[in-house]
C-alpha cells in the first residue's frame, strides 16, 4: 500500500486513536478498581480511592500542554513526526504502568512513579487527537475529507469499547489474582496494538498540505495572537460534544443504577453497544458532510445531541430497558456520532495549515479539561431544585453555545488554497 494512500492514513489515524483511548480507559478502570489498594497505604480505603482517581485526573490537567508541545512539533517538523512521538510516548508510559511495583515493594516511590507515568499519558493524549485528525484529513482526496477524517475520532470510541471488553474479562479472575497480576495484562497487552499502529504511521509520508504550506515558524505565537477566536470556537464546540458524552457514559451509569434502579450489568452493555454505534456511524456522518454544508450539519448534530439527552433521562426514569436502549442509541447515533464524525474535517476547514495542529489541539484539550468535570458537575446539580432537568438544561446550553460557535467559525474560515496535487498511488 502506498505511503500517500488515504486508506493507510485513515487506518493509521484510527489505530493510533484506538491505542491512545484504550490506554486511557484501562488506566481509569484500574484506578477505580485496584490502584487505591496497591499504590496508597496508610490511609483508609475511601481516601485511597480518591488519591487513585486523582492520579487519573492529573492526566487531564496536562493535556493542553501536550496539545501545545506536539502542536508545535507538528506545525514545525511535520504531522508524521508528531504522531509517531505521541504513540510511542503513550505506549511506553502504559507498558511501564503494567510493570510498576506496588507500594509494598518500593514504598512511597510507587505512587510517585504512577503519577509521572500518568502525566506522560496525558501529554501524549494531548497531542494525539489533533495529529490523528490531520493525517487522516490532509491525506484524503478532495471532496472526501469528511469521510476519511471521521476515522480519526471513531478510533477513540473503538479504543473505549476494546478497553471495556478486555477489563471485563480480566475482572472475571479471583480478586487476589486480579490484584497481584491480572490488572497488569491489559497494560502489557497494549504493546501489541502500539506496535501495529507504529508500523502503520512509520510508513506514512508527510501530508501534502504540510509539504505545500512551507510555513515553519512560531506556530504557538501565531495561533495565540492571530487565531484566539478560532481556538475559543473549537473549545465551545468540543466542550458541548464531550461533556454530553461523559454525562451519557459516566454520570448516567451512576444515575441509572443508584437512582433509577436499573441493573448495572444491563446498563454497561447498553453503553457499550451505544459506543460501538458511534464507531459505525462516524463515517456515515463524515461522508454526508462532504455533500452538505459542514458547519450547519455539525451544529445540527450538537443540537440533536442536547435535545435527545432529555429523552434519554426520561427513559432512565421509566426503568424500561427497551426505551433506555432506544433512547441512548438515538442520542449516540444521531447526535454524538454526527458531531464526532464531522469535527475532523471541520477543524481542517477552519484553520490555516501552519497552525492547524497547534490551534486545533489546544482548543480540543482545553475543552477536554472542561468536559472532564461534567460528571462531577452533574452529581452536584442532581440535588438542585429541578434535579435532573437542571443537568439536561445545562447540557443543552453547552450544545447551543457549541452550535453557534460552529456556525460562526465556519463562516469565517480561511479561503481555501489551491488544490494540492495528490500523487497517483495504487492502493492494495
Amino acid at each position: 500500500m502506498a505511503a500517500h494512500s488515504p486508506r493507510r492514513a485513515a487506518s493509521a489515524a484510527f489505530l493510533g486513536s484506538v491505542v491512545e483511548y484504550y490506554d486511557l480507559v484501562i488506566y481509569g478502570t484500574a484506578a477505580a478498581l485496584v490502584f487505591g489498594k496497591l499504590f496508597f497505604h496508610g490511609v483508609g480505603p475511601q481516601v485511597a480511592l480518591v488519591l487513585s482517581l486523582a492520579t487519573f485526573a492529573s492526566g487531564y490537567l496536562v493535556r493542553p500542554l501536550g496539545g501545545l508541545l506536539f502542536g508545535y512539533i507538528g506545525d514545525r517538523r511535520g504531522r508524521r513526526t508528531a504522531v509517531l512521538l505521541t504513540i510511542v510516548l503513550m505506549g511506553v508510559a502504559t507498558v511501564l504502568v503494567g510493570l510498576l511495583p506496588g507500594y509494598e515493594a518500593i514504598g512511597p516511590l510507587a505512587p510517585v512513579l504512577l503519577v509521572v507515568l500518568r502525566l506522560g499519558q496525558g501529554l501524549a493524549v494531548g497531542g494525539e487527537l489533533g495529529g490523528a485528525v490531520l493525517i487522516s484529513v490532509e491525506h484524503a482526496p478532495e471532496g472526501k475529507r469528511g469521510f476519511y477524517g471521521s476515522f480519526s475520532t471513531a478510533g477513540a470510541q473503538a479504543g473505549t469499547v476494546l478497553a471495556t471488553a478486555v477489563f471485563a474479562l480480566v475482572t472475571l479472575l479471583p480478586q487476589a489474582q486480579l490484584e497481584s497480576w491480572g490488572w497488569r495484562v491489559p497494560f502489557l497487552g497494549s504493546a501489541l496494538i502500539v506496535l501495529v499502529g507504529l508500523l502503520l504511521r512509520y510508513g506514512l509520508e508527510e501530508t501534502p498540505d504540510f509539504v505545500a504550506s512551507g510555513a515553519r515558524s512560531k506556530p504557538i505565537r501565531t495561533a495565540l495572537t492571530r487565531y484566539p477566536r478560532a481556538i475559543l470556537g473549537i473549545v465551545l464546540v468540543m466542550a458541548g460534544m464531550m461533556s454530553i458524552w461523559y454525562v451519557l457514559t459516566i454520570y448516567s451509569l451512576s444515575y441509572a443504577v443508584n437512582t433509577a434502579g436499573v441493573d448495572r450489568t444491563t446498563m454497561l452493555w447498553v453503553i457499550t453497544v451505544a459506543t460501538f454505534l458511534v464507531v459505525v456511524m462516524n463515517p456515515v456522518w463524515g461522508a454526508l458532510s462532504d455533500r452538505v454544508h459542514r458547519g450547519r450539519l455539525l451544529a445540527a448534530g450538537l443540537l440533536v445531541e442536547g435535545l435527545l439527552l432529555a429523552v434519554y433521562f426520561v427513559a432512565l426514569d421509566s426503568r424500561s430497558v427497551p426505551f433506555i436502549f432506544g433512547a441512548l442509541l438515538a442520542v449516540a447515533g444521531l447526535g454524538h456520532a454526527a458531531a464526532n464524525g464531522i469535527f475532523p474535517a471541520f477543524i481542517v476547514d477552519c484553520l490555516p495549515t501552519e497552525v492547524r495542529y497547534t490551534a486545533g489541539s489546544l482548543g480540543m484539550q482545553v475543552a477536554g479539561v472542561i468536559a472532564g468535570f461534567a460528571p462531577l458537575t452533574a452529581v452536584a446539580l442532581e440535588d438542585s431544585v429541578f434535579g435532573i432537568w437542571t443537568i439536561t438544561a445545562a447540557c443543552l446550553a453547552l450544545c447551543l453555545a457549541g452550535a453557534g460557535a460552529a456556525l460562526a467559525l465556519y463562516r469565517s474560515r480561511p479561503a481555501l488554497p489551491a488544490a494540492v496535487p495528490m500523487p497517483v498511488a495504487v492502493e492494495s
